[in-house]
């Protein structure tokens, strides 16, 4: 009988051990919670998260949900995780703007000035990814640039001598929040039910 009970007690011993231990270290647990943020946080990149964008926003826009452009933002969310943590999130330098708003003002600049279009905005790709550099290398082309009479806008003609506007002048640009990176109710009942899982295997 003192034989069993000192087996019995031996085998509890090392149970609460290795509980202890995975309770100290839940990497396994801590990678999944890792990888279901990335994706809930790219289902809600996905849902189109209002208020719906500005018409000129919309036609600078490849993608048509109101943070799907390229793409960029969507493959930038991944995860990190510890012994006993995991976070998610972006890199991308506009990504918290995205997720918290703001406003936008000029920098070394009077005013902003926004591609008008996705014509503008090819043109950045092909001469220049400031609008600065843009200028110079349209002109460099050939263009001609010029302000508008209003001063709200940069006009441009190439050799068809065609005038278009290149590029929309702002004082500002405000931001709305779209809070894509959450830990909602739902978000908490699926983690909690992951942590309970990984309990139950202990």
């Amino acid at each position: 009988m003192g034989a069993a009970l000192i087996t019995g007690l031996d085998k509890f011993q090392r149970y609460v051990e290795k509980m202890a231990r995975e309770m100290r270290e839940p990497r396994d647990v801590a990678k999944r919670i890792g990888a279901y943020g990335v994706s809930s946080t790219q289902k809600r990149i996905r849902s189109n998260i209002p208020p719906p964008n500005a018409p000129l926003t919309v036609a600078n826009k490849k993608g048509s949900g109101t943070l799907r452009d390229t793409g960029a933002l969507m493959n930038s969310i991944t995860h990190k995780t510890g012994a006993s943590w995991a976070a998610w999130g972006s890199n991308l330098i506009y990504a918290r703007i995205h997720n918290e708003g703001g406003v936008i003002v000029p920098v070394n600049a009077k005013r902003l000035a926004i591609p008008a279009g996705w014509n503008g905005r090819t043109l950045m790709r092909r001469y220049g990814e400031t609008p600065r550099q843009c200028v110079s290398g349209l002109k460099a082309d050939g263009y001609k640039i010029w302000r508008s009479k209003s001063g709200k806008a940069l006009m441009a003609s190439g050799k068809d001598g065609k005038p278009f506007v290149l590029f929309i002048l702002r004082e500002s640009v405000t931001i709305p929040k779209r809070q894509y990176i959450d830990f909602d109710n739902e978000d908490q009942v699926n983690v909690l039910d992951m942590v309970e899982a990984w309990i139950a295997q202990i």
